[in-house]
């Protein structure tokens, strides 16, 4: 309860923060989204420790995307009814159609986003949006075909850090291997270590070397 008291109240200073913050303002902003709006996308998430990154971020697109934004994403955080949801907009970012054999050359296959892993499909993604000189991005977790929806983030609006495990560990959150915790905690860490440092949220691009995870922060 003590924990789930600190998420509500982390929850609440980062809101005051972003209040006043409109698309116009703030390339990103954070959404406390009911379950219910999430379902209303046809993708629910009930419980963000449970469900796939990839439903999550289907759900994350249409509740952003129904209020003019390019994509989002769930940042794992849940209280109640409500799930953070970071929407990110055009001033610097863009949604793509990414072939499987662009993310394969990449060298992060991603044959069905259903199935595999959060940190490979992340990876596949900062691949991709690297390559077309975007700072990042990440799989929308949708797929048609052979194409998977990708938004990427531009250095106006996102910045990439290389966290320490002990930087993430401080979040409350750690996050020893990236292929092996699961996204929705990763999603926590990654919002924590960004807010920290001004942010509105960020994500980890899947990366990891030694001491050190990829991760992608947005204003």
């Amino acid at each position: 309860m003590k924990k789930l008291r600190s998420v509500y109240a982390g929850l609440l200073v980062v809101l005051a923060l972003v209040a006043g913050a409109s698309p116009a303002a703030a390339a990103s902003r954070w959404f406390d989204a009911t379950n219910g709006q999430l379902l209303d996308t046809g993708w629910p998430v009930g419980n963000t420790d449970s469900v796939g990154w990839a439903q999550a971020g289907r759900a994350a697109q249409g509740f952003c995307g129904d209020r003019g934004y390019v994509g989002g994403f769930l940042n794992g955080h849940q209280l109640g009814n409500r799930k953070g949801v970071i929407c990110t907009d055009a001033q610097d970012a863009r949604g793509l159609d990414a072939t499987k054999g662009q993310l394969s050359d990449t060298g992060w296959p991603v044959d069905d986003t259903n199935s595999v892993g959060w940190a490979q499909a992340a990876r596949a993604a900062q691949g991709f949006c690297s390559e077309r000189d975007y700072v990042g991005g990440f799989l929308n977790g949708h797929q048609l075909g052979n194409r998977r929806g990708v938004v990427c983030v531009g250095a106006r609006d996102a910045q990439w850090f290389d966290a320490t495990k002990g930087q993430l560990l401080d979040t409350g959150w750690p996050v020893e291997d990236t292929n092996r915790v699961g996204w929705a905690q990763a999603a926590r860490a990654a919002q924590g270590f960004c807010s920290e440092r001004g942010f509105v949220g960020g994500f980890l691009n899947g990366h990891q070397l030694g001491n050190r995870k990829g991760v992608i922060c947005l204003r």
